[in-house]
């Protein structure tokens, strides 16, 4: 490393001017001290802006990899239950899931269909949120009900065996 002349040459300047000027040499010495220090700052301080972190931007595609892996991680909270973001994805699915079927949450025979436990699930707004067991059994109950409406043969005219 090489030696940097310039905070002691600022502080022997410094000296100099204040004991030319009539200060004490305590004075001196002090002020000579405070001007090295500052000459020791702004040439150590980088001029330039911080680059900051350079982000990866990955194309996200509807469920990929990424997007479940995000989802895992604010799966369970510090309190062993769900977090919100995964309770607002499962109510997307339980709507367009029941949509399929020509439901709402709100239709009174939804908790025939999808049980009270279920229907709590996706209902809950407020703490405490759902376990990750009434989540599961939410999700089994949604796949079970399948993807779409399904007819029966013996009387083509019924909505929903």
């Amino acid at each position: 490393m090489r030696w940097d002349w310039r905070p002691p040459t600022g502080f022997l300047g410094a000296f100099v001017l204040c004991v030319a000027g009539g200060l004490t040499v305590v004075s001196s010495v002090l002020v000579g001290l405070v001007v090295a220090a500052a000459v020791l700052l702004v040439t150590r301080m980088d001029g330039a802006a911080d680059p900051g972190w350079d982000r990866r931007h990955y194309v996200r595609r509807h469920g990929a990899r990424g997007e479940v892996q995000d989802l895992v991680w604010t799966m369970v909270g510090r309190d062993g239950r769900i977090g919100e973001r995964v309770l607002r994805q499962l109510r997307e699915v339980g709507r367009s899931r029941l949509a399929r079927h020509g439901l709402t949450l709100d239709d009174p025979e939804v908790e025939q269909v999808l049980g009270s436990r279920a229907l709590r699930t996706l209902t809950t707004t407020r703490s405490p949120l759902p376990s990750v067991a009434d989540v599961r059994h939410t999700l089994d109950v949604l796949d079970r009900l399948g993807p779409t409406r399904e007819t029966r043969t013996d009387n083509p005219g019924s909505p929903l065996s």
